[in-house]
C-alpha cells in the first residue's frame, strides 16, 4: 500500500510538476531553477507526502463519502502544487518570503528600463547640444560685431543686453544638462558657503564639500556605476566583481542601484535642460518685447531719442565724449569728420557735424572704419586730402618710449573712405630710411648744421597735401635744425603710392616759429595758405599754443595770428576747416585728454574773419 501511494503520489506530483511548467515554470524558471526544484522535491516533500498518506489513510478507514474523499483529494492536490519557485522554498522552509528570480520577466524588465533611461539621457544631450550651438551663434555674432557696446542708443543696448544674457544663462544651464555629473556642485558650494559665512569651514575646504555633494552613492561602491569602478584598482575591481557574480541578490541589487543612479542623471538633465529651455523662451519674449516698447516710446516721443552731443559754448568750445587725444583732423567729402588719435585702439573715429558745429561720434562706424584696414595703425599724427578724394594718413615713425622701432609706428597711407570702410588702400613703410639716405635732406641739414639729419630724432606730426604742387608735405616736430622748424616735401606723392616709386624729396623748408617744432600742417583752400601749430614754453615755463600762417613759399616768413579763445587749449594737433549748416569754420583740437582718468578732449570753432582782418 506504502509503495503504491508513494508511486502514485510520485506520479501524481510530477503530473503536476509538468503541467506547472507548462504553464509556469518553462517562462519563470531558468535551468538552475529547474535542477533546483528537483532536488528540493526529492528532499523536501517526503515529511509532506507521509503526512498526505496518513491522513489518507485515516480517512479510508473511517469510510467516508465518494465526495468527501474527493475533497480531500483536491486538497492534497491543491497543497502538493508547485507554480514556482517561492512555492517551493516556502514549503521546504516555512517561509513567506519570495527571493529574486531570474527570469526572463525580471531581465526584461531590467533591459527596458535601462533603454529607457540612456534614450532619455541621449535626448537630453542632443537637446542641450543644439541649445548650446545656437546661443553660441547669437553671442558670437553679437560680440564680433562688437555695436552693442559702442552704441550708445537706449533702444538698442536694453534688448540686446537683455538677448545677450538670455543666451548666455541658457548656456550655462544646457552645458550642465550635457554634464549632469557637475549638476551637485550648487549644492556642494552652497553648503561651503553656508558654512563659511558661520565660519565652520575654510577657502580650502571648497574642494572637498563639491567632491561629497557629487558622490553617486553613500560611501558604497557599485561596480556598475562608472564614477565608482574609477575608484577601484584593477585587482580590487575583479575581486569585488567575482563576490558579485557569486551573490544574485547583491547582482539584482547593484543593478537597481544603477538603474536609480541613471534615473537621477536623466531627471538631472530634464531639469537643467527645462531651466536652458525657460530662459531662452522668456528671455527672448522680453527682449522682443523690450524692444518694441522702447521703439514705441521714442516714436511718440521723438525728443528722447537723439543723442543730443555736448553743445557748444559762448566761445565756440565743445567736448568730445569718445575722443580723448585727437592727433588730426579731416572733413570728409560726404560732409561727415575724420579724427585720428595716437592710440591704436582708437586709431580712426568718424564724427558727424550739428548745425551749430558741434560733433558727435558715432562708435560702429569708428570701429567698422578702424578694423577695415586689417592692419594696427599705432601713433597716427597726420591727416589730409587730395583734389581725388584720396585721404592720406602718417604715423609719427619715431621710436617708441624705450628707443625701440616699431613698424606699426612707421606707414604713411592712402585710402578712400566709401561708407565705413577703408578701400583702394596703398601705403609706404620705408618713409624713415628714404628721409635718412636722401642727399637733397642730408644737404640741406648739412649747410645748416654742419651734419646731416639726426634720424633717431624724426618725429612727424603734420601732414598737408599742396593741390598746387601735388606734393605732400611733411611737418616735423623733430629733429629741428637749431631753432627752424622743418618742412620736407614729397613731390612724387601719387607716384610712390600708384607705382610703388621711390619717394623723391623737394628741397627741405626752414620757418622759424619761435623755436617750437610743428605739432600741425594744414593747407587751408579758403585761406589759401598754410595753417601751422605748434607748442613753445612762455616765460613762465608754461605751455603755450602758438597759431601761425604761411604762404607755402620758402622765402616768405610764417605769420603769427593772435587767437585767445584757443588759450584753454594745450597741446593742439588738429587743425582744419569744417562746412557747418552751410558756414565754413576752423576748427582746432587740443591732445589734452585721459583716457584712464576719464579727461575727455576739447575743440573750439573759429570763425575765419580772425584770419582775414
Amino acid at each position: 500500500m506504502s509503495d503504491v501511494s508513494n508511486k502514485n503520489l510520485y506520479k501524481y506530483v510530477n503530473e503536476d510538476l509538468d503541467s506547472a511548467s507548462n504553464d509556469n515554470v518553462n517562462e519563470n524558471l531558468d535551468e538552475n531553477l529547474n535542477k533546483r526544484l528537483h532536488d528540493q522535491v526529492d528532499k523536501g516533500l517526503h515529511s509532506t507526502v507521509s503526512e498526505d498518506l496518513k491522513s489518507e489513510n485515516l480517512n479510508d478507514t473511517e469510510s467516508l463519502t465518494p465526495d468527501l474523499s474527493e475533497k480531500k483529494k483536491k486538497k492534497k492536490k491543491a497543497k502538493l502544487e508547485l507554480p514556482a519557485e517561492s512555492s517551493v522554498e516556502n514549503a521546504v522552509d516555512g517561509e513567506v518570503k519570495a527571493p529574486l528570480g531570474t527570469s526572463k520577466a525580471v531581465e526584461t524588465m531590467f533591459r527596458n528600463a535601462l533603454r529607457t533611461e540612456l534614450d532619455l539621457i541621449a535626448l537630453a544631450a542632443t537637446k542641450a547640444n543644439i541649445m548650446i550651438s545656437m546661443n553660441g551663434i547669437i553671442i558670437s555674432a553679437l560680440m564680433i560685431s562688437g555695436a552693442f557696446i559702442f552704441v550708445s542708443s537706449v533702444a538698442f543696448l536694453i534688448p540686446a543686453g537683455m538677448f545677450m544674457f538670455t543666451a548666455a544663462a541658457s548656456i550655462f544651464f544646457a552645458i550642465l544638462a550635457a554634464s549632469p555629473e557637475k549638476a551637485h556642485y550648487f549644492t556642494g558650494f552652497s553648503k561651503w558657503l553656508k558654512a563659511l559665512i558661520k565660519r565652520e569651514a575654510h577657502f580650502r575646504d571648497l574642494h572637498g564639500f563639491l567632491a561629497r555633494a557629487n558622490r553617486s552613492s553613500d560611501g558604497e561602491v557599485n561596480l556598475l556605476i562608472n564614477k565608482d569602478r574609477m575608484q577601484l584598482t584593477r585587482e580590487e575591481y575583479w575581486e569585488r566583481m567575482q563576490a558579485m557574480m557569486r551573490d544574485r541578490d547583491e547582482t539584482y541589487h547593484a543593478m537597481s542601484d544603477q538603474l536609480y543612479w541613471l534615473g537621477q542623471i536623466a531627471a538631472r538633465n530634464g531639469k537643467m535642460l527645462n531651466i536652458s529651455y525657460s530662459i531662452f523662451r522668456w528671455g527672448m519674449l522680453f527682449s522682443v518685447l523690450a524692444s518694441i516698447f522702447l521703439k514705441a516710446l521714442l516714436f511718440f516721443y521723438p525728443a528722447a531719442a537723439s543723442d543730443v552731443p555736448p553743445q557748444l559754448d559762448a566761445s565756440g568750445m565743445g567736448t568730445l565724449v569718445g575722443v580723448y587725444e585727437p592727433s588730426a583732423v579731416q572733413q570728409l567729402p560726404d560732409g561727415r569728420v575724420l579724427v585720428v588719435e595716437d592710440e591704436e585702439q582708437r586709431a580712426m573715429n568718424i564724427m558727424t557735424v550739428a548745425p551749430d558745429g558741434s560733433l558727435s561720434e558715432n562708435a560702429v562706424a569708428s570701429l567698422q572704419l578702424t578694423r577695415s584696414f586689417g592692419r594696427k595703425l599705432n601713433d597716427l599724427e597726420g591727416l589730409t586730402a587730395d583734389d581725388k578724394g584720396f585721404i592720406y594718413a602718417v604715423t609719427s615713425h619715431s621710436s617708441d618710449t624705450s628707443g625701440k622701432r616699431d613698424p606699426n609706428r612707421e606707414q604713411l597711407i592712402r585710402f578712400r573712405v566709401n561708407g565705413n570702410i577703408a578701400g583702394d588702400i596703398s601705403d609706404m613703410s620705408t618713409l624713415r630710411e628714404e628721409i635718412a639716405k636722401s642727399p637733397v635732406i642730408n644737404a640741406a641739414f648739412q649747410a645748416r648744421l654742419n651734419t646731416g639729419i639726426n634720424i633717431d630724432e624724426l618725429d612727424i606730426e603734420g601732414l598737408a597735401y599742396d593741390n598746387s604742387t601735388h606734393s605732400l608735405m611733411l611737418g616735423l616736430r623733430g629733429p629741428m635744425a637749431g631753432k627752424s622748424s622743418v618742412i620736407i616735401p614729397i613731390i612724387n606723392s601719387d607716384d610712390i603710392f600708384t607705382n610703388k616709386a621711390a619717394p623723391v624729396f623737394g628741397q627741405p623748408i626752414f620757418l622759424d616759429l619761435n623755436g617750437g617744432g610743428i605739432r600741425s600742417l594744414y593747407f587751408d583752400p579758403v585761406l589759401g595758405m598754410f595753417v601751422i601749430a605748434n607748442e613753445i614754453n612762455d616765460p613762465a615755463g608754461n605751455k603755450e599754443a602758438q597759431i601761425w600762417t604761411w604762404t607755402g613759399d620758402p622765402k616768405d616768413k610764417p605769420a603769427k595770428v593772435e587767437t585767445p579763445e584757443l588759450a584753454a587749449l594745450k597741446n593742439i594737433e588738429a587743425v582744419d576747416s569744417i562746412t557747418a549748416n552751410g558756414t565754413i569754420k576752423m576748427i582746432f583740437m587740443a591732445d589734452e585728454g585721459d583716457a584712464k582718468k576719464g579727461i575727455h578732449a576739447r575743440y573750439v570753432l573759429l570763425d575765419y574773419k580772425k584770419f582775414t582782418q
